[in-house]
């Protein structure tokens, strides 16, 4: 698919919304970082090439959006090709915290995943804020970031040195890149085999409503359905993951079990149970665990961290502002939570076990007929159908097993029959 580049329609949209928009940035600036900032982040400056070095971050511009690049030296886990991860950093955050601290690279080596890390176009909506709020999202809305972000999933898709497989094609994100992550599942489910919500309001809220539910899974299915249009039968083969910290003050923790009900009721996924969080990657596994399955299995999952703020779980790693160390490892998690309940990646070309012959049973003499025929007495010994003792001619025989009398000397001719194995009666005719 291609898309129209960014022109000024975008700016105007930007100088419209600051206003609105400038109450919400002020709840998410210095307070909730000096409450959630991790360590210090990693220093050093991003490599600036549109060639991805293997094993090393670069930086790539794609959708009008300064990318950073992830490529591992590891073959990919699927057969068909590797996976791409599109990760959006939240409000007061940049691409280059969620490089530096996001937990990334591990995962991507471990599934031989690429990962892209974009920044919002010009500096966000504000603050790096990316602008999923209301209700009009289109595929290719210069004013709005969606349209970049497809763009961006084209220009990797169509990089042949990446070998990035479209079937394997996911996008996650923190606060507003949550929001916007969601939007994204909406609007195009077609590109989007899973989506990875952190802590995002629901799709059709406003950027003031983050901090009370402010819509009802009708309203929000019915956005989410409208966004998709014509490619709403993708959502058949989409899964979900939503995670989301339970001390989360800013983006009300009503809005991750309303995000996971409203995807799961589009997927007809309606059995419902529960998982433990003890078994996952990570500094800090408690909390709780909900999954939401059809009858092919797992299509949305919910994770509550305890203990965790409004910020991206990384679970380990230097941090960084809204970057939770110590939490559940959700790119970990998300990446296993993907590549097991993808239902579009063609799996025949994985490895399996050599193929073996069918166990046969050794081979055997072919069976043959019980003996009936007529011999001399001499010749029903040299057989073992006969035994004799004596001096021919005077020499007397017997059949073995039924000990019938066959006369005198080696030369009488007898009529033997095998009634069973080893028993040989005297017959008069075969």
């Amino acid at each position: 698919m291609t898309h129209p580049s960014p022109r000024l329609p975008r700016d105007r949209a930007r100088r419209r919304a600051y206003g609105w928009l400038a109450a919400v940035a002020l709840v998410l600036t210095a307070p909730a970082v000096v409450a959630l900032a991790g360590p210090a982040t990693a220093t050093g400056t991003p490599v600036t090439s549109d060639v991805a070095a293997a094993g090393a971050w670069s930086s790539r511009t794609a959708g009008g959006m300064a990318t950073q690049l992830y490529v591992p030296t590891s073959e990919p886990a699927l057969a068909a090709g590797r996976a791409l991860m599109v990760n959006l950093h939240g409000c007061v955050q940049t691409s280059t915290d969620l490089r530096n601290g996001g937990n990334w690279a591990t995962t991507a080596d471990e599934h031989g995943m690429v990962v892209a890390v974009p920044a919002a176009p010009n500096g966000g909506v504000i603050l790096g804020c990316w602008d999923y709020y209301d209700t009009s999202h289109s595929r290719s809305n210069p004013a709005r970031h969606d349209d970049n972000l497809l763009r961006l999933v084209d220009n990797l898709l169509g990089d042949a040195s990446l070998g990035i497989d479209p079937n394997q094609v996911y996008v996650s994100g923190l606060s507003s890149g949550g929001g916007e992550t969601m939007v994204l599942g909406c609007l195009a489910p077609d590109v989007f085999a899973g989506i990875g919500i952190d802590a995002g309001p629901t799709v059709g809220t406003t950027s003031g409503q983050i901090g009370y539910v402010a819509t009802t899974q009708a309203q929000a299915t019915s956005t989410c359905r409208g966004f998709a249009s014509t490619a709403a039968p993708s959502f058949d083969t989409q899964v979900t993951s939503v995670v989301y910290g339970s001390s989360d003050t800013t983006v009300a923790t009503g809005y991750n079990t309303l995000n996971a009900q409203v995807m799961a009721g589009i997927y007809g996924a309606t059995a419902r149970s529960t998982f433990s969080l003890s078994g996952l990657e990570g500094t800090n596994t408690a909390g709780t665990g909900t999954l939401w399955s059809d009858v092919a299995g797992p299509r949305v999952s919910l994770v509550a961290n305890s203990n965790v703020g409004h910020a991206w779980p990384a679970g380990g790693g230097p941090g960084g502002p809204y970057i939770s160390t110590s939490s559940v490892s959700y790119p970990a998690y998300v990446t296993d939570f993907f590549f097991e309940h993808n239902r579009r990646v063609d799996r025949s070309g994985e490895p399996t076990d050599p193929p073996t012959d069918p166990p046969t049973d050794p081979p055997t003499d072919p069976p043959t007929e019980p003996y009936c025929g007529a011999a001399s007495n001499a010749e029903h010994q040299a057989a073992g159908r006969a035994t004799s003792y004596g001096v021919d001619p005077y020499n007397p025989f017997y059949a073995i097993g039924s000990l019938d009398y066959l006369g005198q000397g080696d030369a009488t001719v007898t009529t033997l029959r095998e009634t069973t194995e080893g028993r040989f009666d005297l017959v008069t005719a075969c």
